[in-house]
């Protein structure tokens, strides 16, 4: 049977149902039923393939070779400078893999609606977004491979994810995240959030990306606005 725990598990594991993706708008069953009335199935397409949830690669070989500026948000809570321009990082060249996730938006009702977890309090005016399976080698693999190395600590993950995330609406500035977090009981999953003060988006925005790179991987996610209605309203 699957139970709302086991579609958490799923998605962290990258396990995902099948069907096709499209213009949902009012024709999802997410805006036909009450959310007492979704049936496992339904949750298990609405967490992992929805416009609230999408399947994308955990890239290892966009990481490839050179430099690249991670922007951040002007926020004095964005990136490791304190000033929310992200940080500068180098990515390793070589042959890499890429591995299956799934990047959901996770502050939207409908989300909610079928989890029913709340999120933490501290991500209160944030938008968030979650990312299945990163790797603890997602960060500074050149040290973590040496004979000295220490264990990494999960704040330095966090710290580091947090430098290496955006978010970002068509012809608007970038924002960096404020805030990133494990996900309770899911060691591999991170929750990204981002100030709403600093970035406003609109149904009538045509494209939001998220996008994670850091010096060994790249995950990259579009969502559109006009199709993550609920109800009527649009849930961010």
């Amino acid at each position: 049977m699957i139970t709302r725990r086991r579609i958490l598990v799923l998605t962290a594991g990258g396990s995902f149902c099948n069907g096709t993706s499209g213009l949902w708008a009012a024709s999802g069953f997410w805006n036909r039923k009450a959310s007492t009335q979704w049936s496992p199935e339904e949750i298990q397409q609405l967490t992992t393939r929805s416009p609230w949830a999408k399947e994308t690669n955990l890239d290892f070989e966009a990481a490839e070779g050179g430099h690249f500026q991670v922007p951040g948000s002007g926020s004095p809570y964005g990136g490791t400078d304190g000033q929310g321009r992200g940080a500068t990082i180098e990515r390793p060249a070589g042959t890499m893999k890429s591995a299956p996730v799934v990047v959901r938006w996770e502050s939207a009702k409908p989300i909610r609606d079928a989890l029913l977890i709340p999120l933490p309090h501290e991500f209160e005016g944030h938008y968030v977004l979650s990312v299945s399976n990163v790797p603890p080698t997602a960060m500074n693999p050149e040290k973590r491979n040496s004979a000295e190395a220490q264990p990494v600590t999960l704040q330095q993950m966090t710290g580091e994810l947090q430098a290496a995330s955006t978010l970002q609406a068509a012809g608007k500035d970038a924002a960096g995240a404020g805030l990133v977090r494990r996900a309770t009981g899911l060691e591999s999953t991170y929750l990204f959030g981002f100030a709403k003060e600093f970035l406003t988006l609109t149904a009538a925005d045509k494209e939001v990306v998220f996008l994670l790179r850091t010096n060994r991987v790249s995950v990259k996610a579009k969502f559109q606005p006009r199709e993550m209605l609920y109800r009527g309203t649009l849930a961010l």
